[in-house]
């Protein structure tokens, strides 16, 4: 049991600091994974709902994780931990304003 623990900290150790976001004019993609990198890419039309959730020890500590829904998804595409709170909120919003401007615009 020790040593599944040991294991476990050490990939999130090695795996947290290269997992990465991207946020484009287009689509917003994130990428994750230590041994088998994983990219999922979702463009700005398909995202149909985006929220921002904090648990009670990120409150503690001031992040946040942003949930990104696509259309015709039931649960959400891909998750973006460990933003700080203001930042989270901020790439919401950017989202939300770009998407109404691409459809209207």
């Amino acid at each position: 049991l020790l040593g599944l623990a040991l294991v476990i900290c050490l990939h999130h150790f090695f795996a947290d600091p290269i997992k990465c976001y991207r946020l484009r004019e287009q689509d917003l993609s994130y990428t994750s994974g230590l041994f088998f990198r994983k990219t999922v890419c979702q463009p700005m039309l398909r995202i149909q709902h985006i929220e921002v959730k904090r648990g009670p020890i990120e409150r503690l500590v001031g992040l946040a994780s942003i949930q990104v829904f696509s259309a015709g998804g039931a649960t959400y595409t891909f998750e973006i931990p460990g933003l700080e709170t203001a930042l989270a909120q901020k790439i919401r919003q950017y989202i939300l304003d770009h998407k109404d401007i691409q459809k209207h615009g």
